[in-house]
């Protein structure tokens, strides 16, 4: 399976801007490129009061990702804050030519930052199934809670969709690579660049791990677009030889 990081600077509550940039970094996608993975809230940037939030820039969002998906025969995911029986949620998405095709509400809310002030904590780990590989799609704070994925339902690849600042930015290299060894699967980070208006600085560093820890891809601080393909067939032999997961008490 191909798949693209696309590391770029949301504009502050500049949805059409965000989207504009993005239709645009689409044209760098390699031919065959099956899946598009975007950072946390790449629509409108790390905005924590749902005030200044438009419900409706979740439909235009999905609409525009629908169109991309359609034009490049892709499936794209990342997060977005949504809107939802009365409630925001921060939410990964996956969008194909049909539309919302997946979600997944963020469990682990930033407390740091008072995320849990305006949103609402997601309440259980959800799977996609994308081209036979079994996806866990989680959002930024989700990275340092291991025990999201130590399920039955063993995933292939895990996805982290994150607005990761620089002041930590060790501490993401560090659990990434470390929940790619403990679940022996592929792992995905990808993370802005550039300075919100919340003061935060993020240094990108968006990365894709194979299941022994060894770095496939690793961004620098610019706005960009790479793609690697996996081959699941290659891991498959390295989790029967070690069996570390079967091992797992809970």
């Amino acid at each position: 399976m191909k798949i693209a990081i696309l590391q770029f600077a949301p504009k502050w509550l500049d949805l059409q801007s965000n989207l504009e940039h993005l239709k645009a970094l689409s044209n760098q996608l390699e031919i065959d490129t099956d899946l598009l993975l975007l950072p946390e809230m790449f629509n409108v940037g790390y905005v924590l009061d749902t005030s200044q939030l438009n419900y409706q820039w979740q439909a235009i969002t999905i609409l525009t990702l629908q169109e991309l998906a359609a034009t490049f025969n892709i499936c794209i995911g990342g997060s977005i804050p949504m809107f939802r029986q009365g409630k925001w949620y921060n939410t990964f998405i996956f969008v194909d030519n049909t539309g919302l095709s997946f979600h997944y509400d963020k469990i682990h809310l930033f407390s740091l930052a008072g995320e849990e002030r305006h949103y609402t904590h997601g309440s259980v780990t959800r799977y996609f199934n994308f081209k036979g590989y079994n996806i866990l799609p989680l959002v930024c704070y989700d990275l340092r809670f291991p025990y999201l994925s130590f399920t039955d339902n063993i995933p292939d690849i895990i996805i982290y969709s994150a607005n990761w600042p620089v002041s930590r930015i060790h501490h993401w290299k560090s659990l990434l690579t470390a929940r790619a060894i403990e679940n022996l699967c592929y792992v995905i980070g990808i993370n802005r660049v550039g300075t919100d208006n919340n003061g935060f600085e993020y240094p990108g560093n968006s990365c894709m791990i194979n299941y022994n820890g060894n770095m496939l891809i690793k961004l620098d601080n610019q706005t960009q677009v790479s793609t690697f393909t996996i081959d699941k067939t290659q891991m498959q032999p390295t989790r029967q030889h070690y069996g570390f997961i079967n091992d797992r008490r809970f």
